[in-house]
């Protein structure tokens, strides 16, 4: 028993039911936060296996020669097959187009949209490009950023300026909303091409192929984007012995 200041004896069960109740709630309220630091260091250790995982999927689709954003052939890929292409158009002595797609100012696409609705934007035009570009023997891949490369074999060049203009004409069909383009209101792509005959051009190699549709494509920039434009190897300089 224990008295009240006025001399009223107040029962021991009276001071347990009252504490009881706040004994709880010290403890609920102790538990909450030992489960919320717990929940918070599990959701600091899901993201972190989450990145493990995306760069371990990454790298495996890079292993097998696939870009894990489009499912495209990814740069090392599209550089083999190249090669490969190139050696078999020097023995058939056959032509060979390379086409380089660039996203017009995809980097401000991302900015403004984020980097979800950039890799859709890029799933799209990748779909897109492999739906033209539809020979069994042709080869369509991310080559990096906005930009996709395209081997066309026993291609000449103004086949493959056709294809060109078709890529161009379909990804404006599109119709993807672009907010910060000063080009079209939808995405749209520039794209440069280059063609050579390996027999011919002797002073090429598929890397000057690469070099000369880069070099097209940065004409077709300068040109104003949202079109194609096309280079062919230099002659040899005949007085070279």
């Amino acid at each position: 028993m224990c008295k009240n200041a006025g001399g009223m004896t107040i029962p021991l069960g009276y001071w347990i039911a009252l504490l009881t109740p706040l004994c709880g709630l010290v403890y609920l309220w102790v538990r909450y936060r030992a489960l919320s630091a717990t929940a918070t260091d599990l959701s600091a250790n899901l993201g972190r296996r989450n990145t493990e995982l995306r760069e371990a999927q990454e790298s495996l689709s890079r292993l097998a020669g696939f870009d894990s954003v489009t499912s495209l052939a990814n740069h090392s890929a599209f550089q083999e097959f190249l090669q490969a292409e190139w050696r078999r158009s020097l023995r058939e002595a056959s032509c060979i187009s390379v086409l380089m797609v660039d996203i017009d100012r995809f980097s401000a696409y991302n900015d403004r949209l984020g980097h979800q609705t950039g890799d859709e934007c890029l799933t799209n035009i990748g779909s897109t490009v492999k739906k033209i570009v539809r020979r069994p023997g042709d080869l369509v891949a991310r080559y990096g950023g906005g930009v996709f490369a395209v081997v066309m074999s026993r291609t000449d060049q103004p086949g493959a300026s056709l294809i060109a203009h078709r890529i161009c004409a379909a990804v404006e069909g599109l119709a993807m909303e672009h907010p910060q383009s000063d080009i079209s209101r939808c995405v749209t792509v520039s794209v440069g091409v280059a063609t050579s005959t390996p027999a011919l051009d002797s002073n090429w190699e598929e890397l000057e192929l690469v070099a000369g549709a880069n070099r097209a494509l940065m004409q077709a920039k300068q040109a104003g984007r949202n079109r194609i434009a096309a280079v062919e190897p230099e002659p040899e300089d005949a007085s070279v012995e």
